[in-house]
């Protein structure tokens, strides 16, 4: 028997009869896990941290974020409470739907043209045939096709309605290539997959009194560093890095592919041939002005959403009728505020200041169990403004000697 075919339990044995250490996992639990992925022995944590008071179009969020860095959350939170006390972030999304992409072999007696003539009654066709989706508000909305010498490359629009919709589409377009295969001139398929092009793009904007984040020179060094961003990929690329921490972490939190989020957004970035910043900051009149646009292509149902209560969790935190534009619109301005702290406090303090004085709590959870030595221990590194290992160790070796 495979190793994919054995029961987990049987999996986890063979691991630990070659003396691999494992952790101890629930047995409902390990089934459970089981049903969603490939190989599974075990499971991996992460914190499920929240925004609070995060505004976006006048509604107030509690917003889901699993992430194991507290600077993450740290951040978000910090954004998020500046543009509440602005009145929070517009948002606006362009939701028609994701791309598909067949291509095929043609010959020379393939007609383009004639091919055309036939999109609106493939459209029908796949839509009937996918009722289900259209019942949902979604299926098919274009066909369009370009031939490249003998190469023939046609490009679908599927709303997938409220989910990300990578299967359904993926359904559909070898539906659509099994119809094609039959038509005069065409060689064979070579392919009928979705695409991760950006699309669903959801923008945030915000617009700040700079007396909530320090006063006018710091607005404007934000300002300055939003344009650096534009124009310099060595500090675009670390910009995007830190939007990207927000998303991801929300992204992950309920159940989205937080995977093709990135590799559309790498694409959005270098849409006009140089690598630039995705967020925009420019000083408007006396006030400072934030904008951001991701490609959001993601769902509240389907794939393993509803299977999952740990993402159940996440959309009790959100609100039960939340939608993927709605959602998409969260994101998004979470990764504005995540950019924005950064931003903040590259043009203050520094990144690493705030960013260890978070990171030494990982540090002493490693060195003690003990909670009374935890706060002890946390709370003189802090005093000290020394985060290094070697340090803690040093300070734990004296709070158990003067215990």
């Amino acid at each position: 028997m495979k190793f994919y075919q054995l029961e987990p339990e049987a999996r986890r044995k063979l691991l630990q009869d070659e003396g691999i250490a494992l952790g101890q996992i629930d047995d409902t639990v390990l089934r459970r896990l089981d049903e969603l992925s490939e190989n599974v022995v075990g499971q991996l944590r992460l914190p499920l941290g929240v925004v609070q008071n995060l505004i976006v179009n006048g509604q107030k969020y509690w917003v889901p974020m699993a992430v194991e860095e507290p600077s993450v959350v740290a951040a978000a939170n910090h954004g998020a409470s500046i543009f509440a006390r602005n009145g929070g972030v517009t948002a606006s999304s362009d939701r028609q739907g994701i791309y598909g992409q067949i291509v095929l072999k043609v010959n020379a007696s393939f007609s383009l043209i004639g091919l055309e003539k036939e999109f609106p009654k493939l459209v029908e066709l796949v839509n009937q045939k996918f009722t289900s989706l259209v019942r949902h508000g979604g299926g098919v909305k274009k066909i369009t096709a370009v031939q490249k010498e003998n190469l023939l490359y046609l490009k679908v629009l599927v709303d997938p309605a409220e989910a990300m919709g990578a299967n359904k589409t993926n359904s559909i377009l070898e539906f659509l290539a099994t119809k094609l295969e039959a038509h005069a001139g065409i060689d064979e398929k070579l392919f009928a997959i979705l695409s991760n092009y950006p699309s669903q793009l959801t923008t945030v904007k915000v617009k700040i009194d700079p007396e909530t984040i320090g006063g006018l020179q710091v607005a404007r060094r934000v300002a300055l560093l939003g344009k650096i961003g534009l124009d310099d990929p060595y500090r675009a690329v670390t910009n995007n890095k830190g939007i990207m921490n927000g998303a991801d972490a929300v992204l992950i939190a309920t159940g989205n592919d937080y995977r093709a989020i990135e590799a559309a957004t790498a694409v959005l970035a270098n849409h006009d041939g140089q690598y630039r910043s995705l967020s925009k900051w420019t000083m408007q009149g006396s006030y400072l002005v934030g904008e951001l646009t991701l490609p959001m292509a993601i769902g509240v149902v389907g794939g393993s959403i509803k299977a999952r209560h740990d993402v159940q969790q996440s959309f009790a935190i959100l609100g039960q009728k939340i939608t993927s534009k709605t959602l998409a619109e969260i994101i998004v301005s979470v990764a504005l505020a995540n950019n924005l702290a950064a931003l903040l406090a590259i043009s203050t303090v520094g990144i690493q200041a705030g960013h260890m004085k978070l990171q030494a709590r990982n540090v002493v959870a490693e060195l003690t169990d003990n909670e009374h030595e935890r706060k002890q221990l946390l709370a003189a590194m802090i005093s000290e403004k020394n985060y290094s290992e070697s340090h803690a160790k040093e300070l734990l070796a004296k709070i158990r000697k003067e215990k």
